[in-house]
């Protein structure tokens, strides 16, 4: 039958092994954690926004101020989006107008068309 060690098992069967071993074994394998860590690291580039949301979950004090910017930004967006929509609208709205007034002056639809 096979023996299924937890992770507090295999750490106390580690921690007595390195007792068994020398020094300059330890001073080797810790030079050796040392370079594989310094290899091991990277430099990461973060895009520009990634702060309304990435670190959000690494600070748990400061994870109500993020949410709360992150909702400003979306009633920001949000309020220029109707805007643009509105003036678009308005836009077409005198676009049609203006047409109508040019067909009157130049005598193309009848006045009586549009008057009720």
């Amino acid at each position: 039958m096979k023996n299924k060690l937890n992770t507090k098992q295999i750490k106390e069967l580690l921690t007595i092994s390195t007792t068994q071993l020398s020094p300059e074994t330890l001073d080797k394998l810790r030079t050796a954690r040392t370079r594989a860590l310094d290899h091991q690291r990277v430099k990461h580039s973060v895009p520009v926004l990634a702060w309304l949301g990435g670190h959000v979950t690494h600070h748990n004090e400061t994870s109500h101020h993020f949410r709360a910017l992150n909702w400003a930004v979306a009633a920001v967006f949000v309020a220029c989006l109707i805007t643009g929509i509105s003036i678009w609208n308005n836009s077409t709205i005198e676009h049609e107008i203006c047409d109508v007034d040019l067909a009157i002056l130049t005598d193309d639809i009848p006045v009586h068309a549009y008057v009720d």
